[in-house]
């Protein structure tokens, strides 16, 4: 009775299965409270994830951000907050989410080192966009090359 996997239901009197239900029960309801609390976070998460991107759009928009600039802020976050939500839920439910974190963290550096000169290019690019140094009609000379921005 100690091992409840290795159990023959076919020949077992009511008594017995009386003690094997009441001794999954406890597992049942803890299983069903995971599942309604891991239903609860997501409903919660999804709105506060919703809110936030409304926050960060708007917050964007006012400080006059070029637009690609906000999508590209909007899509990272995004990102960012449904794979932190994925991760609380599978944690209630007893995974180790360590493992997932040291994966997603070394794909991000290996990502990171084999695009290194596209991505300084791209944050260059993002930079520009954001803080705006110089606009449509101004003329600018760098290093090896002028002209009047379009």
């Amino acid at each position: 009775m100690d091992n409840l996997e290795n159990i023959d239901v076919s020949n077992m009197d009511v008594s017995t299965m009386s003690k094997v239900i009441e001794r999954l029960w406890p597992k049942f309801l803890d299983a069903g409270m995971n599942i309604v609390w891991a239903v609860l976070i997501l409903i919660v998460g999804l709105k506060l994830i919703s809110i936030l991107r409304k926050f960060l759009k708007k917050t964007l928009l006012r400080g006059n951000v070029d637009t690609g600039v906000v999508q590209f802020v909007d899509a990272l976050v995004k990102a960012i907050a449904y794979a932190v939500l994925l991760l609380t839920i599978i944690s209630l439910f007893g995974i180790e989410t360590t493992s997932f974190i040291a994966v997603f963290g070394s794909a991000g550096l290996a990502v990171g080192l084999a695009l290194q000169g596209s991505l300084a290019n791209f944050a260059g690019g993002v930079l520009i966009l954001a803080l705006k140094p110089f606009g449509v009609g101004d003329y600018i000379s760098t290093g090896s090359s002028e002209g009047t921005v379009q």
